[in-house]
């Protein structure tokens, strides 16, 4: 008999019992039983029993390691909350209520691998009953011979409880609260499957989501689902379309709240003053692009207003909000018109003369033409042009005798309100924050302001729109009431994922759409809102959502329901627990209302291995090597794939610094693969790019792109001017030259080039032939230490990529650099794999053998292969004559945000320290403090900033650590990883205030308030 979470099937059959687990019997969630064991740890028979169950040998030797833990433990530390024991291997355990966490600090390979198993493993030691891949059924009684048939596949998998929310009331408000790995997609599918057999037609299921990757994947379960029941009809060759028209039309309409809305503003879009649909700006690109055009219309503004003032032009009247006594925005919305008044008043008093009208028309004619955003940008700018013509021409004629300050030498000074190096970013964050959040304008300072308005008005004036405004505009057309009625007939059942992630606009949408109606559930978990910096509002979210759905009173009764899904299936016990110990700084303690929805997550009974790992290493490198060192171990004992690795870091790029840059390197030097998601890898950066390009133009110096790239960053005195002389050089011959030709020409043309510029050229080309030349004398590394002498070294330290970008603790001029360590370990990792070499190249590889042209060409080619594969989202390329990797797919460096939803049989954290994880709180923006003054709301949320950004890097925490299914490896640092750090933040470097002091090997870490 199937045994599993079973409730629909393509077959009738019986009910499958529960998997629910025989947990420790703390009477806490619905998924531990009550009854099933002492609290705190199993009996050795216990573990016994469910092994002999299981029928089959364990992989490795778990159950003797349990021995030694169990035969000889003793408690080696405690305090009022934590108890920590002791047994042989260094295996530890600590204690916290009712909170256990296997794990170790031991660094020995050999010791800690036994002790873990793979999933498959893991089954087989523990009481879950394996699932049957086939049933054998005779196909004749006379014959011996039978038929291998597969068992039919279960549509969805549910437990108990999930079953029951599933087809708990419909026309009820519902709220799941539902822990890591819990299996929500799996409930929240089943209940729309409910849903539809109650009788009601799909497409008046609206399902939304946080993201497009979730909303994909919530269309193909709903669609398998579907088919498994008989809910769906399709023909026969299109089983597998989910996309396919006839598909679409019988579905539930499941989607982000922003597609959906963008949808809603195709329909309706004239209601708003539009007289076409506006496109979406989709990229942050067209987002500073905008900016930037954003910042020159403030410039226009500015001037306009001036040019009023010199040709005595009456001022309109001050908007309404001027009048109250805040003060106006510099922006100006209807410019154009106002600017014609100027040009004609101009001509009357100066004599200006110029063809306005025919300028305007043609690029209103070319703004209609021309789809694409930047060329209607170019007619924006040519246009600015002019009207700042006509400004110089009004301030010499005017302007300078009545004594008025000259605009173009007096711009605005931003930089006050959006202080940094990068004053553009600086201000999208401010945008975004700001309409994420649904805020006013007329809320912010001048400045603020004015900045907020252009933007938007920018983004009109092309007929833009981007995310938020799709988010603004479709509340704005819900406030109507009869487009208000039209959506809801359309969609009267409302089910929501990932709600914990939704912003101020998003909640407003929910309520829209269901206040007096109910017919909403709404799933998520308070414990994983991690985007608060894209303006998600979790607090606020759970707190309207009880007070509106939930926890309002009809006839005596709540309205609604709160459920909570607390198993988790992913991850071992111990693993659970530690995440539930992070778990409990993630919510207010004085917040009576949201801590009920903190539930603590339970595991099924798991293998008696020991999943928790905690190292303290003494610098970067030391964590780098200890990291791949069992990175290696475990992918040579087989337990998995490189591709059920990751390493997760709170952030790939702090500053210059790149936290996760010396673990690169290590797994180079091993040959084993990476790929990196939510950052750049060092094989990324500048000066790499920079190195790989002078070793391909030694290699082959007909590489026109990487001679181009030469000439524009590493020769000296040669500027845009002088390098596109040099390209035109040889296009008149009847053989073209590729580009290091030509410079070889140019570098002794005197009437071409200066003689700086021939110096700086001459430089660079006697460079290039000397290492050339070298081949056959010198090694590789020699020649390659060399280069980064000549010219890497020398990149300015003003550059993003300084000499400690790829992670060091090292000082500038220092003999050691990252990025040479990085290169290094490629040629080892190249001399280690004779597959990529030539026969003759392989013949002659070694670190003491002389550099041949072959082994040259090899290495440059590797360097681009490990560079385009180290991102290209976790697709490894090979080249089409490469042997297969020793290591199948490439372990993951990613961030926590990035891996949000994703899971691993094996997880490392670096950089476990305080300031970096978490990280370190900033204090509130300018605009912030500023805004406060006029809201009291926003000053009182200022008070609590720091509570709140804390709050949400505990979440960070627990999400990072309950990707994690078998292991988790967290490494603690002695010393910061740069020396700056240490002067920048109080005190020395602490192990993370998330892990116990007593899980560390040192007692350096922060006190704090969740061990006492």
């Amino acid at each position: 008999m199937t045994t599993g979470r079973v409730l629909f099937k393509a077959e009738p059959s019986a009910p499958a019992p529960s998997q629910r687990g025989r947990g420790r019997g703390r009477g806490r969630g619905r998924g531990r039983g009550r009854g099933g064991g002492s609290r705190g740890r199993r009996s050795r028979s216990s573990y016994e029993d469910r092994y002999d169950e299981s029928g089959g040998d364990s992989d490795g030797d778990s159950l003797d390691m349990y021995d030694d833990f169990n035969d000889d433990l003793m408690t080696v530390e405690t305090n009022s909350r934590f108890k920590c024991s002791q047994g042989n291997n260094g295996v530890q355990q600590l204690t916290m209520d009712d909170y256990v966490v296997s794990f170790t600090n031991a660094k020995d390979e050999r010791v800690q691998v036994q002790g873990f198993q793979s999933a498959k493993g893991l089954l087989k030691t523990s009481n879950i009953k394996q699932e049957k891949d086939v049933i054998v059924v005779d196909s004749d009684e006379s014959s011996d011979e039978v038929v291998v048939v597969k068992s039919p596949e279960p549509a969805i998998r549910l437990d108990e409880t999930q079953a029951r929310i599933a087809k708990l009331s419909f026309d009820h408000p519902l709220l799941v609260v539902a822990g890591a790995g819990s299996g929500k997609t799996a409930t929240l599918c089943a209940r729309v499957i409910e849903i539809i057999k109650s009788g009601v037609e799909a497409p008046r299921v609206l399902v939304i989501t946080f993201t497009n990757k979730a909303a994909d994947e919530l269309k193909q379960r709903i669609f398998r689902y579907m088919q498994a029941s008989g809910l769906i009809k399709v023909d026969d060759d299109k089983k597998s379309a989910v996309t396919s028209k006839s598909a679409m039309r019988q579905m539930p309409y499941a989607s982000t709240f922003h597609s959906w809305c963008y949808g809603i503003l195709m329909r309706f879009h004239t209601r708003l003053g539009f007289n076409r649909c506006p496109l979406v700006a989709a990229t942050e690109a067209e987002h500073k692009k905008l900016m930037y055009l954003a910042k020159d219309q403030l410039e226009d503004c500015r001037r306009l207003v001036q040019c009023e003032y010199m040709l005595n032009i009456p001022p309109p009247p001050l908007p309404q909000d001027a009048q109250s006594g805040l003060e106006p925005s510099i922006y100006i919305h209807d410019t154009e018109s106002r600017w014609n008044e100027v040009l004609l008043m101009a001509k009357k008093t100066t004599g200006f003369s110029i063809d306005w009208q025919k300028i305007t028309e043609e690029e209103e004619k070319e703004s209609v033409k021309k789809s694409k955003f930047t060329e209607r940008a170019k007619a924006k700018i040519q246009h600015m042009s002019l009207t700042h013509a006509l400004y110089q021409h009004l301030h010499s004629a005017i302007g300078q005798g009545r004594g008025l300050v000259d605009l173009d030498e007096n711009q605005l000074d931003l930089g006050l309100a959006f202080p940094g190096k990068d004053m553009v970013q600086q201000m999208m964050s401010f945008v975004y924050r700001s309409k994420s959040k649904g805020y006013n304008p007329a809320q912010f300072p001048q400045i603020e302001r004015s900045v907020l308005e252009a933007y938007n008005g920018t983004l009109r004036r092309f007929g833009l729109v981007d995310f938020d405004d799709l988010l603004d505009m479709a509340n704005q057309l819900l406030d109507n009431a009869e487009v208000l009625q039209e959506i809801r007939n359309e969609f009267p059942y409302l089910l929501v994922d990932e709600f914990q992630d939704f912003n101020r606009l998003q909640t407003q949408l929910v309520l829209k759409l269901q206040v007096g109606v109910g017919r909403v559930t709404a799933v998520g978990d308070l414990k994983q809102s991690i985007f608060e910096f894209r303006g998600a509002t979790c607090e606020e979210n759970y707190h309207i959502f009880l007070e509106q759905f939930i926890d309002a009173q009809v006839e005596g009764r709540a309205l609604g329901a709160m459920e909570t899904l607390t198993t988790n299936y992913r991850s071992h016990k111990s693993i659970v627990d530690l995440s539930n110990i992070v778990a409990l700084d993630t919510v207010d303690e004085k917040d009576t209302q949201l801590r009920r929805l903190l539930t603590p997550s339970t595991a099924l009974d798991t293998a008696p291995v020991v999943p928790v790992t905690v190292w303290n290493t003494r610098d970067i490198r030391d964590e780098a090597a200890t990291i791949s060192s069992r990175i290696k171990a475990i992918l040579d004992k087989g337990d998995c794939l490189a591709s059920d690795i990751a390493v997760i870091s709170r952030c790939l790029n702090f500053g210059s610094y790149k936290p996760t840059g010396a673990i690169e390197t290590e797994l180079l030097r091993k040959g084993i693969p990476f790929v990196v998601r939510g950052g750049h890898s060092a094989l990324k950066s500048k000066r790499m790019q920079l190195f790989m390009a002078l070793v391909r133009i030694i290699a082959n110096p007909d590489d026109d792109i990487a001679a181009e790239y030469c000439l524009d960053e590493l020769v000296q005195n040669i500027g845009p001017v002088n390098s596109k002389k040099i390209r035109g050089l040889g296009k008149d011959k009847v053989r073209q030259l590729s580009l290091f030709e030509q410079m070889t020409h140019a570098s002794t043309n005197t009437s071409l080039l200066t003689k700086s510029a021939r110096t700086g050229l001459q430089a660079f080309l006697g460079d290039v032939e000397k290492w050339q030349q070298l081949m056959g004398d010198k090694t590789l590394e020699w020649i390659i230490k060399d280069i980064f002498a000549q010219y890497i070294l020398k990149v300015e330290e003003g550059d993003e990529d300084k000499d400690k970008d790829v992670g060091t603790s090292a000082k500038k001029g220092d003999i050691e650099d990252p990025l040479l360590d990085m290169v290094l370990a490629i040629l080892d990792s190249l001399y280690q794999t004779p597959e990529l070499l030539s026969a003759t190249a392989s013949a002659e590889a070694g670190n003491d053998s002389p550099c041949t042209m072959e082994l040259l060409q090899a290495y440059s080619s590797h360097l681009c292969l490990l560079s385009t594969a180290a991102e290209d989202k976790g697709k490894l390329k090979t080249a089409k004559d490469q042997k297969p990797a020793k290591y199948e797919g490439a372990v993951v460096i990613t961030t926590v945000h990035q891996a949000k939803g994703l899971e691993w049989q094996h997880v490392f954290l670096n950089h476990f320290i305080e300031n970096m994880f978490p990280m370190g709180y900033r204090g509130v923006s300018k605009a912030d403090k500023l805004r406060a003054m006029t809201d009291p709301v926003v000053g009182v949320q200022i008070a609590r900033a720091s509570a709140l950004h804390y709050r949400e890097e505990s979440r960070l925490g627990y999400v990072a650590i309950t990707r994690a299914k078998v292991g988790l490896y967290i490494s603690v640092l002695d010393t910061y990883p740069v020396f700056w750090m240490g002067k920048i933040f109080d005190g020395p470097c602490r192990a993370s205030r998330f892990l116990p002091d007593i899980m560390c090997t040192t007692t350096s870490s922060k006190k704090r308030r969740i061990g006492y």
